[in-house]
């Protein structure tokens, strides 16, 4: 992968991971949160691909290959993660059961 330069006063853009992380391994989160801005380019067509290792992610990122190094697997990981969270969030709660106003059986009566 194509290292970034960065001046000394410049600092590495912050990833956002958009999703818990208490599902990843410390390994998965440190190597997003290296890899993680470039990958979230490439992915989202806002930068183009420099090196074979950068196209080889595009192919993983499209689910064409199959993941080879530990960036490429936590990489799948999140978009899998991001997409079941947004899964959930989109599903309507569920629906609360009619009781039509009938108190519990004994329930305004019973003292336990």
């Amino acid at each position: 992968m194509a290292k970034m330069k960065l001046r000394a006063n410049q600092t590495r853009p912050a990833f956002v991971f958009g999703c818990d992380l208490s599902v990843f391994p410390v390994e998965e989160i440190r190597a997003l949160e290296r890899h993680g801005p470039r990958f979230e380019a490439l992915a989202s067509g806002g930068a183009a691909p420099v090196s074979p290792s950068e196209e080889r992610f595009l192919r993983v990122d499209r689910e064409e290959a199959e993941p080879e190094t530990l960036a490429e697997r936590a990489w799948l990981r999140l978009k899998g993660r991001r997409e079941y969270e947004r899964d959930r969030r989109a599903a309507a709660p569920p629906a609360t059961p009619d009781n039509y106003g009938m108190v519990e059986f004994d329930a305004d009566r019973c003292w336990w």
